[in-house]
């Protein structure tokens, strides 16, 4: 089974003009999402299990939420793929999604540390790239498939960087409301244990590592990392290179912000400059600048429905992304699903702005 098994599973309510799931279909999306490629099927009594699991609050399971910790094991042998970028500079990818290794003379650097079961693999996969151990972290926002690995590193002595914004998220519980999924609040171990509000530069050997906090788009933590040297762009999940992208407007996250992440973006790039997303291939500047018009043609067209008094699914049904559908929507969502997620975040956006 594949991503288009998951999408073809995923059905939409309008109930009180929202987008939800069942804890089965939003477990499966959840999964799929979190292995990249790979997809996890659930046997029947998993399924139920999953159904049945209310959000949990226990000092055990790492994120808290029954149905999501459950399977999470399974990636605890999954294979993590290391492309080397440059002699110090590599793109590990794994469950989680995208990350990125930097080798420093004091150690290493580490972009984002993926689902918990595979942190100690991760740190492995690391430190044989780079030589030396990882004692730096960055994370590009708080979602548990970016910070899953946070409280390994920070037991094994790392200092976590991060927005100020993501030490708020992961010191509170957490709820995704699109999948009716609550994560429980980090230990303290998981938390970083450095905060900016806006730019900040790390200097790893010679390398100049510069965080940039950008507006709220993916979550209202998001943070990309440009390796200046190396000319590359760690984008986080503000990039999903090739579909259409899951924006949580649970806690924050809208479309205009996505496209003005991917313009924030571009400005640090030249034709030359590989882009590393959140998920999907190392991409290029080209497609990032595709990824955004695409974002912003939707955006637009939704706007206008929505001030012309539409309901969501008087919205979906004009299909505002007909022409992008073959080659946008054959990921985490297809065209339903991505159209009321970015419609609820307008929604949303539209209430704490009035």
């Amino acid at each position: 089974m594949g991503l288009d098994f998951i999408q073809s599973s995923i059905t939409y309510s309008s109930e009180k003009n929202a987008a939800t799931v069942t804890r089965r279909e939003a477990l499966r999306a959840f999964l799929a999402l979190t292995a990249g490629a790979a997809f996890l099927p659930l046997t029947r009594s998993e399924s139920r299990a999953a159904d049945a699991a209310a959000p949990a609050h226990t000092t055990t399971e790492p994120t808290g939420n029954a149905a999501i910790d459950k399977n999470m094991a399974a990636f605890e042998f999954a294979p993590l793929v290391t492309t080397k970028l440059n002699d110090s500079l590599a793109l590990l990818s794994g469950p989680g999604g995208n990350m990125a290794v930097l080798a420093g003379p004091n150690g290493a650097l580490l972009v984002d540390t993926g689902v918990h079961p595979t942190a100690p693999s991760l740190a492995k996969g690391a430190e044989a790239f780079a030589g030396k151990a990882v004692t730096t972290v960055v994370n590009t926002h708080w979602h548990f498939d970016h910070t899953g690995g946070n409280e390994f590193f920070g037991r094994h002595g790392c200092n976590i960087v991060a927005h100020e914004n993501v030490r708020t998220r992961l010191s509170h519980d957490q709820k995704i409301e699109q999948f009716d999924f609550t994560f429980r609040a980090s230990p303290a171990g998981a938390l970083p244990t450095l905060t900016f509000s806006d730019v900040l530069t790390l200097h790893v050997g010679d390398e100049p590592v510069g965080l940039h906090y950008v507006q709220p788009a993916h979550t209202d933590g998001d943070v990309l990392v440009h390796f200046q040297k190396s000319n590359v762009l760690h984008m986080g999940d503000t990039f999903f290179n090739g579909f259409y992208p899951f924006i949580d407007f649970s806690t924050g996250g809208w479309i205009g912000g996505m496209v003005a992440a991917a313009d924030h973006g571009l400005t640090l790039c030249n034709p030359q400059t590989r882009i590393i997303p959140g998920h999907g291939p190392l991409g290029t500047p080209a497609e990032l600048s595709a990824f955004r018009d695409m974002l912003a043609t939707v955006q637009g067209r939704i706007e206008k429905l929505l001030a012309a008094g539409k309901s969501v699914d008087e919205i979906v049904a004009a299909a505002p992304t007909k022409e992008f559908d073959e080659k946008w929507g054959q990921g985490f969502f297809s065209a339903e699903p991505f159209v009321r997620n970015v419609t609820a975040g307008l929604i949303r956006r539209r209430q704490a702005t009035a």
